[in-house]
């Protein structure tokens, strides 16, 4: 009788089949449970990836949207850090990018902004040498290197399967929006929203803050408004449910109640009004002129006559009033001017990056002493603070290396590229009061869809 060497049996499997086989063995024997839970989620992850192959970036762009209120369950911690449900999605994307990188190397050069992307994430690393906090550096500058790599996948896939790509990423982004988008009604509906600067009902979604929201419904609104133009009037359909959810989309992003969000929305209007409807805005600027020509004297009359104020809704108040004690533009602007004295100490390469909460929380004077908002709402003086100005040079360039390629094209191709090029815009003025860096779940989906933009506009260039 021939014994037969078990390693035969062995080489049938492939590596994430006996990664399955020992990750379950594991579970089964281990007592653990935060071990067992990282050790079922890398099991899910083996078993979709080879479901869904090199779609499979697309799991886990839905799952850190919906899940994004959950952030920060811990599963387990060791030492000081923490693997909470967003490291776990991270991490994941961090390995499974680095393997499709691998696998796809041939493309890598082809990804616009290959280079100066790379510069600045290898800036922000280095600053773990002198960081202020070297785990904060550390879990940051994986984060901005998730960005690139969805950026770079999105570009390599679009390049590999081209329309195919698209419909099946503009599909999923629609269903995975349609959760927060849901949550966010009902909040609206049954008035549990959350309050905020004495704004009650403020909606959120799945999401961790109604700003986040905001800036996740405007970057889905900008995507509909993008296919809504490349529609052709023939398809009736589709031209009217891009308008019904672009309707929804317009009324979450009201009743966040985010002020950014609604300077970004008119921005991106008034851009598509001067292209291609300009009748449209000129009346629609003329009838927000009369408003607001007319709305304090017909308030004030009716207060006084009725004791009827028309500013006690939340709405109206937000879009005719600021109250001082509460004005979010006066706090961030004393945020940036305490910030700037610490820039200056430090102004070459910074405190470390991803540092600013920390930095700021042990400098803080006796007026913010008790203020649990540790965040600069801008990220031009956060990336200052934390990579100097080399790190800001890097950034910036960044965006004028996309700028500059979508306005040589917008004028080339007629203006077919211009919700692109309008976003990249909007992009930065949401930076300029917000948190965008920390906002995860909307700028991996952003990033995401400039991915698959770059290589639309690259062909649309090619055909001009």
């Amino acid at each position: 009788m021939t014994v037969k060497n078990p390693m035969n049996y062995l080489k049938n499997f492939s590596l994430s089949g006996l990664t399955v086989i020992f990750l379950s063995i594991f579970i089964i024997g281990n007592a653990n449970t935060g071990l067992d839970a990282v050790s079922f989620l890398l099991i899910a992850f083996i078993v979709l990836q080879k479901i869904f192959g090199e779609y499979f970036i697309l799991i886990p762009l839905a799952l850190r949207t919906i899940l994004d209120y959950w952030r920060d369950y811990n599963i387990f911690s060791f030492h000081f850090f923490n693997f909470n449900i967003n490291a776990a999605l991270s991490l994941f994307l961090l390995i499974w990018s680095i393997i499709f990188f691998i696998k796809n190397h041939e493309y890598f050069r082809k990804i616009p902004l290959n280079i100066v992307w790379p510069v600045f994430i290898a800036w922000c690393a280095l600053s773990s040498i002198y960081t202020y906090n070297i785990s904060s550096t550390f879990i940051e500058t994986l984060k901005l290197t998730n960005l690139f790599s969805l950026f770079g996948i999105c570009y390599i896939m679009s390049e590999k399967d081209g329309g195919k790509f698209k419909n099946t990423f503009l599909k999923s982004m629609t269903i995975t929006a349609a959760v927060p988008i849901s949550v966010a009604t009902y909040q609206l509906i049954t008035r549990t929203g959350m309050t905020i600067e004495e704004i009650s009902n403020r909606i959120y979604g799945t999401f961790t803050h109604p700003n986040v929201l905001a800036a996740f419904a405007l970057v889905m609104l900008i995507v509909l408004v993008n296919e809504f133009l490349k529609t052709k009037k023939e398809n009736r359909k589709k031209l009217n449910l891009l308008k019904f959810f672009s309707v929804i989309l317009l009324l979450v992003i009201a009743f966040t109640y985010t002020r950014i969000a609604w300077i970004g929305t008119a921005f991106l209007f008034i851009v598509l009004g001067l292209v291609y409807y300009r009748k449209i805005l000129l009346y629609t600027l003329g009838a927000i002129v009369l408003f607001f020509t007319l709305f304090y004297p017909i308030n004030k009359y009716l207060t006084s006559h009725y004791s009827l104020n028309l500013q006690t809704n939340s709405l109206i108040a937000r879009l005719t009033s600021r109250n001082p004690d509460s004005d979010s533009v006066s706090w961030r602007t004393g945020i940036i001017m305490k910030t700037l004295p610490l820039i200056r100490k430090k102004y070459l390469a910074g405190y470390g990056y991803g540092t600013f909460p920390r930095v700021w929380d042990d400098n803080k004077d006796l007026q913010n002493i008790w203020d649990n908002t540790s965040e600069a709402h801008n990220d031009y003086i956060r990336i200052a603070l934390e990579s100097g100005i080399v790190g800001l040079i890097l950034f910036l360039t960044i965006f004028t290396s996309l700028l500059y390629k979508q306005i040589g094209i917008t004028f080339k191709t007629h203006f077919k590229n211009i919700v692109f090029l309008t976003s990249i815009f909007i992009y930065l003025i949401l930076s300029l009061s917000d948190n965008m860096l920390h906002h995860t779940p909307v700028i991996w989906w952003l990033w995401a869809v400039w991915g698959v933009w770059m290589h639309e506009t690259k062909i649309v260039n090619a055909n001009s």
